[in-house]
């Protein structure tokens, strides 16, 4: 199977019924547990920039509390699925583009890089790029929330129920580079089976290099959340927008 540009496209209208099936409660805690992070940090109706923000496992509930939320996917057919959510009152805004190429210009209070976005940067240029954009996108102090992958989770999987039949193999390459392949099965109430398949590359991140990175884009630690996210086998921080320095006046 050719690498696929445009990962998740060919499956995006059963993306949720795969991960829901195949990973049930871990699932649900993690989305209670990321949008508890920031209803504590950001005031009600505040600005949030969802990087990756795919079928809008994020995008959704927090535009439903209230939140102004700009969606941010590469993938058209992901995105029209969250469009396809969107009730009356949310304020949700979706953008098809990659993270590297959305500056918003300073007006978000926090950007979230998390659920393996990360993983979808495949060399340190663009890497670099997408951080100076979620850096540049954000007001004075504010915060991204970022997870970082740990090499354990690059495992093959497969999961298998009355609804579905998924097979994932991940298949190492040189330089950290992973082929992610997937192979889908979904079992409808009526008997009919439909099948899908995909492939693409995904990178393998040392957390010292995603560090220094931050750092250089202007990034300070905030705080470590790796904890509250116990058992995703993720590092989870939040990094504040730093406070540019002030220039020293000559003679001074």
């Amino acid at each position: 199977m050719p690498v696929n540009l445009n990962p998740h496209s060919s499956w995006a209208d059963v993306y949720d019924l795969a991960y829901e099936r195949s990973f049930g409660q871990l699932y649900n805690e993690l989305t209670r547990a990321t949008i508890q992070v920031i209803a504590d940090r950001i005031r009600p109706n505040g600005k949030i920039l969802d990087y990756g923000a795919g079928t809008g496992r994020l995008s959704i509930p927090l535009a439903q509390k209230g939140f102004d939320v700009t969606a941010v996917e590469p993938c058209a057919e992901m995105l029209g699925q969250l469009m396809q959510k969107k009730q009356s009152g949310m304020i949700l805004n979706p953008v098809c583009s990659k993270m590297a190429d959305y500056n918003g210009h300073m007006e978000f209070d926090i950007a979230l890089c998390v659920f393996s976005v990360l993983l979808y940067l495949l060399d340190e240029d663009l890497l670099r790029k997408s951080l100076e954009q979620a850096y540049a996108s954000l007001k004075p102090s504010g915060m991204l929330l970022i997870d970082i992958p740990s090499r354990a989770l690059f495992q093959s999987y497969s999961r298998k129920d009355h609804f579905i039949e998924r097979t994932v193999l991940i298949i190492e390459q040189p330089d950290n580079i992973f082929i992610y392949s997937e192979n889908l099965k979904v079992r409808q109430s009526n008997g009919d089976e439909s099948s899908y398949s995909d492939e693409f590359h995904i990178r393998y991140w040392p957390t010292e290099i995603v560090r220094k990175v931050l750092e250089d884009v202007g990034f300070v630690t905030d705080a470590d959340l790796s904890n509250h996210f116990a058992g995703t086998g993720a590092h989870y921080w939040l990094m504040k927008k730093a406070e540019p320095s002030a220039a020293v006046v000559d003679g001074e």
